[in-house]
């Protein structure tokens, strides 16, 4: 009762306003916080275990972002290290190529200033004639070389529209054949506008194609010039190759001992020299500035063809054969530090300036400080200094005057308008008069006279050869006919070699039915003027003799068997041939064997196969290896 009461005091002290008031709030508080469900332990577990696999995850995934950024970073300095390094190395390398460069241009510096110095005093001691002889020399030759970059062009320009003219002619058939297939199609339809345009679209198709060629033609120029600078640059690099070769077995072969190393290094002596050989015929300089080195690789060949033969005979290499190896050592080491010299200073505009003009340049001046450290001495060259020329019986010595004289004498039939002597030069020990001719077309002829009995020794001249207009053997006869005119008689051709439309033929002294091949003689003949225009009679002159011939000692069919049945003879004859400083007589075979052509000497002494030559198909024609 009592507490009814007291509940009934406290509602009758609440107001209806206030109770309204609680009685929203409550609903608001219900509005926001639901009521809460009753849960159980289970579910209890189930959160925790859910907020701390929540917290694991967010936990891993910062770490693995730690990771990343920490890579990242790693990798950054990485590669900033390794560009840091990397412009330290170049840094570095054009440290040591600029140190290298300076070093080359003070060695090149002190090379012109070497030079300078020598000229100098060259001008010192020359006198006021020698030097306007040498200043109208060297004038003639700039003029003649003008003048033979002038016909090389033209002939190119002549060839190139040749070729033009001819596709022209192709493309024309080409179109008259369209033409008259055309015409057929169209018999029986009647002329409309279509004939006219089919013939706009004709002319301007035929301007188009001429149009086409003639800018094929500059470009087909261009190219050529390309082309012959690449052929330049090539033959510079092979020929450094084969002195650095030649330099390393050299440099072996100094101290080898054993015979079968000495064999297997003058093999490659030999070889190198005679490839260097080749390869200097390739070069774009004059031949007065190669002389030397020519001189000094054919030396080298000669050499060690020789003394290849003696250690494989079992004789051994004497104390003057170590001088000599010693001195062929130090003069290709010269020749290499010239080549190597070229080879890196040669620059693009040097090998474009080459290809216009051979006289004037890098090239030039580089074999010319290089022929001039390579003289015509030494232990290769004594043996040839000390030969007298068998073939010059006069002893009388020619003033120069009187060499010109002579020299017009010899080319009566050549419209000779005058002869100047230009100086003296020595081929292979015997002393000769440079003399140049001149004729009445201000074409020149240049010529070597002996001082000794004024014997032609060799004359070259420049010919336009582009027609064959003399076969072979006219050409022959030719040769023949000009040689009798200076005096050798009973020469017999033995080889001929077309370059273009040039014959170049080997003649060699006949006595009693054998061949002298120590009595050489060269010629070249122009197929279209018919007439020589070059000789070469050093080899003649320095052997020509009568000589007491031995009977041989086995017969021509004893000799046969010596070929070993492999080579058939397709002809056979007695030659003498120089063998080991000697002179040997030997069977001369010629035969085929599997396509190719060779040349066997059988030894009619001994029986003995002394020498063997195979025919080799060059750019430059048929050649004997």
């Amino acid at each position: 009762m009592e507490e009814k009461k007291t509940n009934k005091k406290v509602g009758v002290n609440t107001s209806s306003g206030a109770k309204k008031v609680q009685r929203i709030e409550k609903e608001r508080v219900a509005a926001v916080e639901p009521t809460p469900k009753r849960t159980t332990g289970t579910t209890v577990k189930k959160t925790v275990t859910k907020k701390v696999t929540e917290e694991n995850s967010k936990a891993d995934a910062r770490l693995q972002a730690a990771k990343a950024r920490a890579e990242r970073k790693a990798r950054r300095q990485e590669a900033w290290a390794q560009r840091i390094h990397s412009i330290e190395e170049r840094r570095l390398q054009a440290k040591e190529r600029a140190m290298e460069k300076r070093m080359q241009a003070k060695e090149r510096a002190q090379e012109r200033r070497t030079a300078r110095a020598a000229r100098k005093d060259m001008l010192k001691n020359e006198t006021a004639l020698q030097r306007m002889e040498r200043k109208e020399r060297e004038k003639q030759e700039r003029i003649a070389l003008r003048k033979q970059n002038a016909e090389l062009r033209h002939e190119l320009a002549l060839k190139r529209k040749e070729e033009r003219m001819h596709k022209r002619q192709l493309e024309a058939a080409n179109r008259k054949h369209k033409r008259e297939e055309g015409t057929k199609r169209r018999s029986n339809r009647t002329p409309g506008i279509g004939g006219w345009l089919a013939a706009v679209i004709s002319l301007g198709t035929a301007s188009l194609v001429m149009l086409t060629l003639l800018t094929v033609g500059g470009i087909n120029m261009n190219t050529m010039s390309v082309s012959m600078g690449e052929g330049y640059r090539s033959s510079l690099y092979e020929m450094t190759e084969l002195s650095e070769n030649l330099d390393a077995n050299l440099n072996k072969l100094r101290v080898a001992n054993g015979k079968a190393e000495q064999r297997k290094l003058l093999t490659d002596v030999l070889v190198q020299s005679e490839l260097m050989e080749s390869v200097l015929e390739r070069f774009p300089v004059e031949m007065a500035t190669t002389n030397n080195v020519t001189a000094f690789v054919n030396r080298t060949s000669e050499y060690a063809r020789k003394k290849l033969n003696e250690v494989s005979s079992g004789r051994a290499l004497s104390a003057e054969d170590e001088q000599t190896l010693e001195y062929m050592y130090k003069t290709n080491a010269s020749i290499l530090k010239e080549l190597q010299n070229l080879r890196n200073t040669m620059t693009e505009k040097d090998w474009s300036k080459l290809v216009k003009d051979i006289k004037n340049g890098v090239m030039q001046e580089g074999f010319g400080n290089l022929n001039a450290n390579v003289m015509q001495e030494g232990p290769l060259f004594e043996n040839k200094q000390k030969v007298t020329a068998k073939g010059i019986t006069d002893s009388e010595e020619l003033t120069a005057t009187k060499a010109e004289e002579v020299a017009k004498g010899y080319f009566e039939g050549y419209d000779i308008d005058k002869a100047e002597y230009t100086g003296d030069a020595v081929a292979d020990g015997l002393s000769c008069f440079n003399v140049t001719l001149t004729d009445t077309r201000g074409r020149e002829i240049y010529a070597q006279i002996s001082k000794a009995g004024g014997k032609l020794i060799m004359f070259d001249s420049y010919e336009q050869c582009q027609a064959s207009n003399f076969s072979q053997e006219q050409c022959v006869e030719i040769a023949q006919s000009f040689l009798t005119s200076l005096g050798m008689q009973n020469m017999k051709a033995v080889w001929l070699q077309e370059n273009g439309a040039t014959a170049n033929i080997t003649f060699v002294y006949e006595q009693d039915g054998v061949l002298c091949y120590p009595d050489l003689v060269r010629v070249k003949v122009c197929e279209t003027k018919g007439r020589a225009t070059g000789m070469e009679a050093i080899e003649y002159y320095l052997n020509h003799e009568e000589r007491e011939l031995k009977t041989p000692s086995i017969s021509e069919s004893q000799a046969v068997k010596s070929l070993g049945g492999k080579l058939t003879p397709a002809t056979a004859r007695l030659a003498l041939i120089p063998y080991e400083g000697d002179e040997a007589l030997t069977y001369e075979f010629t035969g085929e064997y599997n396509g190719n052509e060779y040349f066997a000497y059988i030894d009619a002494t001994t029986g003995e196969e002394l020498e063997m030559l195979t025919v080799m198909n060059t750019k430059q024609g048929r050649k004997l290896r």
